[in-house]
């Protein structure tokens, strides 16, 4: 018979197994209606990434620890909207001081500290109104995460990690820091730029990051196409939503690899010294 000591050691070793298991995140950008079809900034077949978004869900409901979504939150005379720059290309310069402060009539730098290249864009994702809003069709959890981003008016934000300067950071890394995630599967809206940006940044904090292509779209498919490239060469994973499974599957299947023969040589030691100390 298991004496009551040997019982709770043998509990303890189990429990200590389990903690190694490799957390997974799904990060869901900007599925919001400014970019769906009939919203001011709409990305082509934007709303076909939702039904694949969903669905990943629930066949993994199981394997996903967390679910965060980003929010493009934008100002209504925000620094990245074509209407607040008359007359200018689509393409325009912004200098930043070295505390990441626009360089602009109120703030007459005295010295330059970044000079970013800014993309304009319509009117989008303004702050509380139904443009801003998630799709109604897209799945959503009370446990689910919100990141908003960009509602510095100053400066824009494609990442959900960083804003485009770099200057300041989203809760993002924070939150899957604490909720111990190694592994990041990336969906949403656009593939070319809010993706893009996201997934490098999640890439360089040391998250082992996937982007699932078909729950993505791009802008254009040429900037679409250069990203996928960009990606590819920093070590992101790009696969289909097919791909799901077996990603999870080596997950899983590397995490059993890393508590063995190592991680059981010290639990059984562990478990040896409670033994002792409970006798």
């Amino acid at each position: 018979m298991i004496s009551p000591c040997w019982l709770s050691a043998l509990t303890f070793l189990l429990l200590l197994d389990l903690t190694f298991a490799r957390q997974i995140a799904l990060l869901i950008i900007d599925v919001q209606n400014c970019f769906l079809p009939g919203g001011s900034l709409a990305v082509a077949e934007g709303d076909k990434v939702i039904p694949v978004i969903n669905n990943i869900r629930s066949e993994y409901k199981a394997d996903i620890s967390l679910v965060a979504l980003s929010q493009d939150w934008h100002c209504s005379d925000h620094i990245s909207f074509a209407s607040q720059h008359k007359g200018a290309g689509p393409v325009i310069q912004l200098l930043y001081d070295k505390s990441g402060s626009l360089c602009d009539e109120n703030n007459n730098c005295t010295e330059v500290a970044y000079n970013l290249t800014q993309h304009l864009w319509p009117d989008h994702c303004v702050i509380n109104t139904s443009s801003a809003n998630f799709s109604l069709s897209l799945t959503q959890e009370p446990s689910d995460i919100v990141i908003r981003k960009g509602y510095n008016c100053k400066v824009d934000s494609y990442s959900a990690f960083y804003d485009n300067g770099g200057f300041r950071y989203t809760e993002l890394h924070d939150k899957l820091q604490e909720a111990g995630i190694e592994a990041i599967i990336i969906t949403g809206l656009a593939r070319d730029y809010c993706v893009y940006y996201t997934a490098m940044d999640a890439k360089q904090l040391g998250y082992e990051t996937y982007v699932v292509l078909d729950a993505t779209r791009p802008v254009t498919k040429a900037t679409g196409d250069s990203a996928v490239a960009d990606m590819k060469i920093k070590g992101i994973h790009i696969i289909e939503s097919p791909d799901v499974a077996t990603v999870i599957a080596q997950l899983t299947s590397d995490a059993i690899h890393l508590q063995s023969p190592f991680i059981i040589m010290i639990s059984m030691i562990l478990c040896f010294i409670k033994c002792v100390v409970c006798m």
